[in-house]
């Protein structure tokens, strides 16, 4: 299949997927990601304090994410999705106003029952818009493209950040408002598709029956630890790489271009997933970026300035590569009726990983520095590609 012939066969009817693509450019332009962390440092004072709102959100994540799955499944994903995006207005509400402890843990409480109710719900929304037409297989692609748009938004929203924090910390949080403001008015326009739904309502005995699908599965349960090892260092290296460039001594100024260049590496890595993972198999491709990943990320550490720089942004690369990879392994291994919950007991235990070791990232960063921290995670993030040597090589995936 080639040029417009290829574009053809997997042209979509359903209005959801343009309405999605448009919704998660405008929802990733969070202007205040860029210097979020030292938002939080300029009333917390130290990184310890800073990582803990961190961890209470990742901990918040944990509890709300396998009832939010059983809910979309059960209820519905369009609703869930609408109200997850309300929720992120309340949570960024509460950041504007925030100025201490309680304000932060107020917001990290709304944006983690947000982020834990769009967690999966997405994924699952999207395949079963595809399934509803017997286009499913184009699932990889399609997810690929549609997470690449995200950190477009958010590498727009950076760059736009970073200026408006040069005037004051607390700019890029207000202004922030305005595009999610749109994006919640966007999802309101998604049509439900058709997918089989379990005949009780029970959420409970749903997510238990849902949870158990991953431990009778070995390439679920190698993805979910992958996955806890993964998101607990590389999101807690990723919430706090302000404090790393600063401690290279970057201005901050630069933050929002920097901030831009690493969602623009991880929104080419989605992109590419596809096409790489087509060609190289989905089990090499992860090894090989999870073996680049941490090694570029070691070497950021023993170098300053600029090539700290370049060095500490190109692994997003790799976490843009893997994402529509995890996404379809899982995907194809579970029925629709449980899909968004087995999402979410995959995402649960990646957020588990943070929530546990964001703290001690942060007390490492506080008794040596943040340099130190983010080398001993770039170690031990070297288990990954080891582990992955564990997934199983499916042919019937590198045709998809």
């Amino acid at each position: 299949m080639k040029g417009k012939n290829n574009l053809e066969k997997i042209d979509i009817k359903s209005r959801n997927i343009p309405i999605l693509y448009a919704a998660e450019v405008i929802g990733g332009m969070m202007f205040f990601l860029p210097v979020l962390a030292l938002y939080y440092q300029e009333s917390l004072f130290t990184v310890t304090n800073v990582a803990i709102v961190f961890a209470v959100e990742a901990f918040c994540i944990v509890l709300f994410e396998i009832p939010t799955g059983a809910i979309a499944d059960l209820f519905g994903r369009r609703k869930v999705m609408i109200l997850s995006n309300l929720f992120i207005i309340f949570a960024i509400i509460f950041l504007s106003i925030g100025s201490g402890m309680i304000m932060f843990i107020l917001y990290a409480v709304f944006m983690a029952f947000a982020r834990s109710l769009a967690s999966g719900t997405y994924s699952a929304f999207i395949y079963d818009t595809l399934k509803e037409e017997n286009k499913e297989k184009y699932f990889k692609k399609i997810i690929g493209n549609f997470l690449a748009l995200w950190p477009l938004g958010a590498s727009l929203g950076s760059i736009l950040g970073g200026y408006m924090a040069s005037i004051s910390l607390w700019v890029p949080v207000f202004y922030t408002l305005i595009p999610m403001i749109i994006t919640l008015i966007i999802t309101l326009f998604l049509k439900e598709p058709n997918y089989e739904k379990e005949e009780n309502k029970n959420i409970v005995k749903h997510m238990f029956t849902s949870s158990k699908v991953i431990f009778q599965h070995k390439q679920l349960i190698v993805l979910a630890v992958t996955g806890f090892i993964i998101f607990s260092l590389g999101e807690t290296m990723h919430r706090l790489d302000g404090l790393f460039y600063e401690f290279k001594q970057i201005p901050i100024l630069y933050f929002g271009y920097i901030s831009a260049f690493v969602y623009g590496f991880s929104s080419l890595g989605h992109y590419l997933s596809h096409y790489i993972s087509k060609k190289l198999g989905n089990k090499t491709t992860l090894i090989i970026a999870y073996t680049l990943s941490p090694l570029l990320t070691l070497l950021a550490t023993f170098t300053t300035g600029l090539w700290a720089v370049i060095l500490f942004t190109i692994p997003s690369l790799a976490w843009g590569i893997k994402n529509p990879i995890i996404d379809h392994l899982i995907n194809s291994e579970v029925e629709s009726k449980q899909r968004a919950t087995v999402l979410s007991v995959n995402n649960f235990i990646s957020q588990l990983g943070f929530a546990i070791v964001a703290p001690f990232i942060g007390y490492f960063s506080q008794i040596y520095d943040i340099n130190t921290a983010i080398m001993i995670s770039a170690l031990l993030l070297f288990s990954v590609p080891v582990l992955f040597m564990f997934l199983k090589k499916e042919k019937q995936i590198l045709t998809s």
